[in-house]
């Protein structure tokens, strides 16, 4: 599965932690494919070359606090107040500076960042999830309900009945292996003696 554009940022860096939702038990730390990270960074708001592999550890150990925090509020746990000083601290790398900015025929003012880099991207993916904790809902973070899968996601739907990262993945295949599990009882109950 590619990066999201429907799960916030920060669902889907801590989805970057890749395991085959198809059961192989396979594996793949995103962060190190360029491909997927490419993707990642433009929907951050990323505009340069794909970083060298010791840029990638500040995403590395963001994931690893995100994971740590959304694992927190899905058990109804209080955050830690050390996770929440870190997830600060990160923000604080990236302040944005009050910019005088000319759009077209209007005037506007606009926030740019005083940072450049891995952190502003860091900082932007920190500021998603900040902002869902401050002005959305915790409780409608979910893991996929595909045990093979266990992406996280954000159900935004009205009546929070989102189950699966993806329909037509997650969700087909856990039918059809329901599917299969209940026709195998059938059969094996209609071919049993009496």
């Amino acid at each position: 599965m590619a990066v999201s554009s429907t799960d916030p940022l920060w669902a889907d860096l801590i989805n970057s932690d890749w395991r085959d939702h198809r059961g192989s038990g396979a594996r793949e730390d995103r962060i190190y494919n360029d491909s997927w990270l490419a993707s990642f960074l433009a929907r951050a708001g990323w505009d340069g070359e794909v970083p060298e592999h010791a840029e990638r550890d500040l995403l590395r150990r963001l994931r690893s606090l995100l994971r740590r925090m959304v694992d927190t509020l899905m058990s109804g746990k209080s955050l830690r107040p050390a996770d929440v000083k870190a997830l600060n601290e990160v923000l604080a790398s990236s302040p944005h500076t009050p910019q005088l900015a000319h759009r077209g025929s209007k005037w506007l003012l606009a926030q740019a960042p005083s940072a450049s880099g891995v952190e502003r991207v860091a900082a932007a993916v920190a500021h998603t999830f900040a902002a869902m904790i401050a002005y959305g809902d915790p409780a409608r973070i979910k893991t996929c309900a595909n045990t093979d899968c266990g992406w996280i996601i954000y159900d935004e739907s009205h009546n929070r009945t989102r189950r699966w990262c993806d329909v037509k993945e997650c969700g087909n295949l856990v039918k059809v292996r329901l599917f299969r599990a209940r026709r195998r009882k059938l059969i094996s109950a209609a071919t049993r003696p009496k």
